[in-house]
C-alpha cells in the first residue's frame, strides 16, 4: 500500500456540549449568580428578580424574571447570549463572565424569552422546549424579532420558564436572599476591602412565598467588632467567647508571582455573632426556615474570584479540627482559574495555588499569635474558671446542703450519718440471717 498522508480536523459534537454544560451547573441557584453577574457587566445600576408560579394549560410552572437597567444586547449580544464558549467580553479584565457559558444554565427550562433594547432598537428572542430539544440531539433554534424601540432606555429582560424541571423547593425567598448575599456579585465582600469603590447597584428580589420585592443593598455582611474584652467577660461572663469579634483586612502580592495580587478578610467570630446576623443558622430552640445549615456547613475560609466565593478551604486554617469555625473568612485572587460552571479554582495552575495556600497560612498563623487571637483565649479560659469555680461551689453548697438533711447521732463520742440510701430488701434478709 502507497503511503497516504491526510489531516484530521477535530470536531464538536454541539449538542452534547451544550447539554454537558447545561447539566454541569448542579445548583440550582447558580441561575441567580450567572444572572446578577450580567446585569453587573451590562453595568446595570437596578435589577428585578423574581420567581412565581403561574397556571400553564391546568399545570404550575415555574416562572422566573430577571430585569436590569444595563447596556442591552444588540445582535451580536444576543448571538453571544445563546451561543457555547462566545463571549464578547473575553479579555475584558473588568468583566465577570468570560467563558460563554454562564447563560447556558438557562437551558435547563421549558421556555426562555428575551426582550432587549439598544440603540433605539427592541430585540424579542424566544427559545421554545430547549432542553428537550437538546436531549433529541437538536440544537434549539432562537426566534428573534426586531423593532424599533419606544424608549431610548436600555435593558434586558430574560423570562425563563419550567426551570429544573419546575422543582421550586430551593428558590424560597429566605434561601435566595442567603444565596445572594453569600455567593453572587451582590453580596461581594469588596465592600469591606475597598469601602470607596462600593457600588451603587441595587438588587429587588421576590423569592417563592414574598408577594413583594426586598432591596438588597450591595456588599456582603460583616458585623462591627466586640468591646473592650474585660466589658465583654463583666457583661456576659462564661459567654463572653461567643461575642468576641474582630475582623481583620490583608492585601499582598505571592511569594514566587508577585504580580500576582490578593485580598482577604478574616473576620473571628463567636457563635453568638453569627446568630445575631444570619437567621438561616440552625440553633438549639430555634426554628430556622427551610435550607438553614449550621456553622460547620457554611463557615471557614472561602477562596474567592470576583470577590465571590467559590469553594471552602477550611483545611488550610485548621491544626488542632475545628478552629474554622471561628473564622467568617474570604481570600480573593483574579487569577484563580474556574472550571465551566465556577464550582471549584481546581483548574488554577498547580504552583499558583502552592503559593496562595503558603499565604493563607501565613495569614493564618499571624493571626493565631496575634493579641486578637490571644484576646480570644483569654475570654476562653476565664469563661472555664468561672464555669470551674461555679461548679466548686455549687457542690460544695450541695455537700453542706445534703449534711444538713441527714439525721446524725453521737454514739460513744462517735459521730454517725445515716446512709442516704437504704438496704434494699434482700440486704436485709441476708443481714437478719447473718
Amino acid at each position: 500500500m502507497n503511503e497516504t498522508m491526510y489531516e484530521i480536523t477535530p470536531q464538536v459534537d454541539a449538542t452534547q456540549e451544550f447539554i454537558e454544560i447545561a447539566n454541569d451547573f448542579s445548583n440550582p441557584l447558580d441561575i441567580v449568580r450567572e444572572a446578577i453577574s450580567n446585569s453587573y457587566d451590562a453595568k446595570a445600576s437596578k435589577i428585578w428578580i423574581s420567581f412565581d408560579v403561574v397556571t400553564q394549560y391546568g399545570e404550575a410552572v415555574l416562572r422566573i424574571s430577571i430585569k436590569d437597567n444595563g447596556s442591552g444586547m444588540d445582535d451580536a449580544g444576543l448571538q453571544s447570549f445563546f451561543d457555547l464558549g462566545n463571549s464578547l467580553r473575553r479579555g475584558d479584565a473588568e468583566a465577570i463572565g468570560e467563558k460563554g457559558h454562564g447563560t447556558k444554565v438557562y437551558f435547563n427550562s421549558k421556555h426562555i424569552e428575551v426582550i432587549t433594547r439598544k440603540g433605539g432598537l427592541m430585540y424579542h428572542a424566544s427559545v421554545d422546549d430547549p432542553f428537550r430539544k437538546l436531549h433529541n440531539r437538536e440544537i434549539p433554534k432562537v426566534s428573534v424579532t426586531k423593532t424599533k424601540a419606544d424608549t431610548e432606555e436600555t435593558g434586558t429582560e430574560v423570562i425563563i420558564q419550567g426551570y429544573n424541571n419546575n422543582r421550586r423547593d430551593r428558590f424560597t425567598h429566605e434561601i435566595l436572599r442567603d444565596h445572594v448575599m453569600w455567593f453572587t456579585k451582590q453580596g461581594a465582600f469588596e465592600n469591606i476591602i475597598s469601602p470607596e469603590k462600593s457600588k451603587e447597584t441595587v438588587l429587588l428580589l421576590k423569592g417563592l412565598g414574598y408577594d413583594t420585592y426586598e432591596e438588597i443593598p450591595f456588599g456582603h455582611y460583616f458585623p462591627d467588632g466586640s468591646k473592650d474584652i474585660n466589658k465583654l467577660f463583666e457583661e456576659y461572663i462564661t459567654k463572653a467567647p461567643d461575642y468576641y469579634c474582630k475582623c481583620i483586612l490583608k492585601k499582598g502580592h505571592l511569594k514566587n508571582f508577585p504580580e500576582i495580587k490578593y485580598d482577604a478578610v478574616f473576620c473571628i467570630e463567636g457563635k453568638y455573632v453569627k446568630y445575631a446576623y444570619n437567621p438561616m443558622l440552625r440553633r438549639p430552640g430555634y426554628s430556622a426556615p427551610s435550607g438553614a445549615y449550621t456553622i460547620q456547613e457554611r463557615y471557614g475560609l472561602w477562596l474567592c474570584k470576583d470577590f465571590m466565593p467559590i469553594q471552602r478551604k477550611n483545611e488550610w486554617i485548621t491544626y488542632k479540627g475545628s478552629e474554622y469555625t471561628k473564622f467568617h473568612a474570604f481570600f480573593n485572587c483574579q487569577w484563580f482559574k474556574l472550571t465551566a460552571n465556577r464550582g471549584s479554582i481546581e483548574n488554577t495552575p498547580s504552583e499558583i495555588l502552592i503559593d496562595i495556600q503558603e499565604e493563607v497560612e501565613k495569614i493564618y498563623d499571624e493571626i493565631i499569635n496575634s493579641d486578637d487571637w490571644r484576646a480570644i483565649e483569654w475570654l476562653e479560659e476565664e469563661a472555664t474558671s468561672y464555669q470551674t469555680t461555679e461548679k466548686e461551689k455549687s457542690n460544695f453548697q450541695w455537700r453542706i446542703n445534703k449534711v444538713n438533711k441527714a439525721n446524725v447521732a453521737d454514739y460513744k463520742g462517735t459521730m454517725l450519718i445515716e446512709p442516704e440510701s437504704k438496704p434494699t430488701p434482700s440486704v436485709k434478709t441476708i443481714m437478719m440471717h447473718a
